[in-house]
């Protein structure tokens, strides 16, 4: 058997047996599975912080299987890869700044983003708007203010925020 072929058949294995074991409660037995393969992480029941750690430290996508994901357990896989945020459930603050910290792009994953989270998205670029969902007036004026093309993705525009857009508009083409 090749070298690749043993291993599968041993993560095979491994998984197999936490199933059997209902979810091994032995904890050494956990660590082991998911530092072998992350996947193992489906079949365990309620991992603690340590388990969940282990299996992100293997692959930042086995966040997808654990349900309630420690806050910590989180942080590891945003830093990571930001994309895996799409997988967590109410994020924290600090994991939703973390993400878009890493990349702007990270707000379009976050269904409903925290006001601080959207403010770092739009100051990096104004097209981050266009994932957010109802900004408040300082979002909205944060986006404007970087470029008044900035309004064309908002929805519904605060008064002065229209209002600075035209404004901005208007000078420019004044110049």
């Amino acid at each position: 058997m090749k070298k690749g072929a043993i291993s599968s058949v041993t993560i095979g294995l491994m998984i197999l047996s936490l199933v059997e074991c209902n979810a091994s409660s032995d904890k050494a037995e956990q660590l082991d599975a998911v530092k072998h393969s992350y996947l193992a992480i489906q079949k365990i029941e309620n991992p603690d912080k340590e388990v969940q750690l282990a299996a992100i430290n293997q692959n930042e996508k086995a966040i997808e299987f654990i349900e309630n994901p420690d806050n910590e357990a989180q942080l590891a896989a945003v830093k990571k890869s930001y994309h895996v945020i799409k997988y967590i459930k109410n994020p924290s603050k600090e994991v939703q700044l973390a993400a878009v910290n890493q990349s702007r792009h990270a707000i379009q994953f976050i269904e409903n983003p925290d006001k601080e989270a959207q403010l770092a998205a739009v100051k990096e670029s104004y097209l981050s708007i266009k994932f957010i969902k109802n900004p408040d007036k300082e979002v909205q004026l944060a986006a404007v203010n970087q470029s008044y093309h900035a309004i064309k993705y908002i929805e519904n525009p605060d008064k002065e925020v229209a209002q600075l857009a035209y404004t901005k508009i208007k000078s420019e083409n004044h110049q």
